[in-house]
């Protein structure tokens, strides 16, 4: 039962964070220029407990600190930059990161 209620969170999730058209999908790494800096820019926060969505392990190997992406998802400083420089998208949600 408490997995049909998360199920159908995560779609609802999914279906609000979705682009309507192609035309909103996110610009390749290639039209943003990506950097380390830009990545520190983003917001930091401190996490306690939950896990970095691209590497899977926990916010505690960086004292708990996390960088929010614009969809609010969070994830480890290194892990995120190394996403972003292939891809311009949150590997969650798939929301643009940069534009």
């Amino acid at each position: 039962m408490m997995t049909t209620d998360l199920d159908e969170l995560f779609d609802l999730d999914l279906a609000l964070t979705m682009p309507d058209s192609p035309s909103e999908a996110p610009p390749s790494t290639a039209e943003v220029q990506i950097t380390r800096d830009a990545v520190g820019e983003l917001p930091a926060v401190t996490v306690s407990g939950g896990r970095c969505a691209i590497c899977i392990s926990g916010f505690s190997r960086e004292g708990g600190r996390g960088k929010k992406v614009r969809c609010g998802h969070v994830f480890h400083e290194d892990c995120l930059f190394r996403w972003i420089s292939s891809k311009n998208s949150c590997p969650v949600c798939r929301r643009t990161v940069f534009r």
